[in-house]
């Protein structure tokens, strides 16, 4: 059975249009999950993910060229792998992606994707595959970072096709600085190794929870009335049919950035975790898009034929490459 958590978190690669002949070229991989809102779907991933620039030096690019659009692996609702290609700049190329009000120095965005997707697609919310109760957040506590180290074509030639690139690697580190004291109040610090193509990724914290658990239908008709509120259930109360087990829950601690922006870190072996309330306050005060650190980034022919032939709508193709079906979009948050 599948972890529920490995199912929010989506495989991410980003690709420029090669100008001599259109094609796209790929520029790295990477990792993002979604948040749903009452009428958006949100892409979340690192803010360098998407620029290719370093969010402290954000005038210096990190190597290669500008993304000018992001592929995203999803599952269809006929359980088959899909590619979602998505632009990052509109006809003026202008952002499409929403950002926090303090722009790079906060390495997140959010890109929304229309809900019409769902139709068609798996798009998991991180927040429902998670607890509502709380977990303590403390210094030195467990936490997973749940990503894609390696790429699909890494995946592939160490392990053959069947490697499932498409979940993700449970990643385990701690919490090395304290979470009251967020760093900038905004960010904590991650001890673990950390990997490119992690970027963008959840970080889970988890506990153990005491639960009652059925021996048979008598306990689990039991546990079912007393989940109820049926206070009666208590007085045929067996411990024949009962028993003592323990399941994880699990809550959301921020999203991983890793090293990018500091060779100390690297040194050290620490990454930046932006905190789950830095995530919240980006989505509910976001401000859209900006890219005024590159010179000269202006439209072209290949990008301009995208997005006149996309015209607003998501083109879905087979395994040949024939279009099946064209889908609505709205990029507009």
């Amino acid at each position: 059975m599948i972890n529920e958590l490995s199912r929010v978190t989506a495989y991410l690669e980003t690709y420029a249009f090669n100008r001599t002949n259109g094609e796209l070229i790929k520029r790295a991989h990477a990792t993002g999950f979604f948040v749903k809102t009452i009428n958006k779907i949100l892409l979340v991933t690192n803010w360098h993910v998407v620029t290719g620039l370093d969010p402290s030096e954000p005038e210096k690019n990190l190597g290669g060229f500008v993304p000018e659009v992001v592929k995203v692996t999803v599952v269809s609702k006929n359980n088959t792998l899909t590619e979602l290609t998505f632009p990052l700049y509109d006809q003026d190329m202008k952002p499409l992606w929403n950002e926090h009000p303090d722009r790079n120095l906060v390495d997140l965005i959010v890109l929304p994707i229309s809900k019409a997707l769902e139709e068609h697609f798996y798009f998991f919310d991180i927040l429902s595959k998670t607890d509502s109760s709380e977990i303590k957040q403390t210094v030195g506590k467990d936490a997973f970072i749940l990503g894609y180290p390696f790429s699909k074509e890494n995946l592939s030639s160490a392990f053959g096709e069947q490697n499932h690139y498409y979940l993700p690697v449970w990643k385990r580190g701690s919490i090395a600085t304290e979470p009251n004291l967020k760093i900038a109040d905004k960010l904590i610090l991650i001890d673990s190794m950390s990997r490119p193509g992690m970027s963008g990724s959840p970080v889970i914290i988890c506990e153990d929870e005491s639960v009652m658990v059925g021996k048979n239908d008598k306990g689990n008709d039991l546990i079912k009335r007393i989940s109820e509120g049926d206070t009666s259930a208590i007085l045929d109360f067996d411990a024949n049919n009962i028993m003592d087990d323990k399941v994880k829950k699990f809550n959301v601690l921020g999203v991983y950035s890793g090293v990018v922006g500091s060779t100390a870190l690297q040194e050290l072996a620490l990454g930046k975790c932006w905190h789950i309330d830095t995530l919240v306050d980006l989505i509910e005060n976001h401000v859209s898009g900006v890219m005024p650190f590159h010179s000269p980034f202006t439209p072209h022919e290949y990008y301009e034929s995208f997005l006149q032939d996309i015209k607003g709508v998501m083109i879905r193709k087979n395994a040949k490459g024939d279009e099946t079906e064209r889908l609505a979009m709205d990029f507009k948050y």
